[in-house]
């Protein structure tokens, strides 16, 4: 018969030493613990990645009130002061056809009317901003 306990045949003739067991199960259980730290180090990671667009979101939505709802309007269609100074709409296509970059780009640095921001906002602002355009005005499909 086969004792789990001591890892040994009742007969004695066949026998897994107490230390290599001792150091399999070690190993085992070793194992376990790091992947159970692995996973919950990736839940971590995930819930906060998907937390993340949310605040940048926010913080688009609050660069857009505070330094362009003046020219582009609340919908982005453009207020009166920003159709006198030809600001573009944002959902039109010159606009949205733009890659982010070329966004984040106008907006540091402005373009005909627009001013410049680089000055006024940090960088993961005008990130958020630029976010905050494509979520908010970019084509619903």
């Amino acid at each position: 018969m086969f004792h789990h306990d001591r890892c040994t045949s009742s007969d004695k003739s066949s026998s897994i030493g107490d230390t290599s067991f001792q150091r399999a199960a070690r190993r085992c259980y070793s194992a376990i613990i790091l992947g159970a730290m692995v996973a919950v180090v990736a839940l971590a990671f995930v819930s906060r990645a998907g937390a993340r667009p949310a605040a940048d979101n926010a913080a688009g939505e609050q660069a857009f009130k505070t330094n362009c709802v003046v020219c582009h309007g609340t919908d982005g269609t453009g207020s009166p002061t920003g159709k006198a100074l030809k600001a573009p709409d944002l959902h039109a296509d010159v606009v949205q056809k733009m890659t982010d970059q070329q966004i984040a780009d106008q907006i540091m640095n402005g373009k005909n009317n627009m001013p410049p921001f680089k000055n006024t906002l940090n960088k993961d602002q005008i990130q958020s901003l630029v976010a905050y355009v494509r979520s908010t005005f970019g084509k619903k499909k």
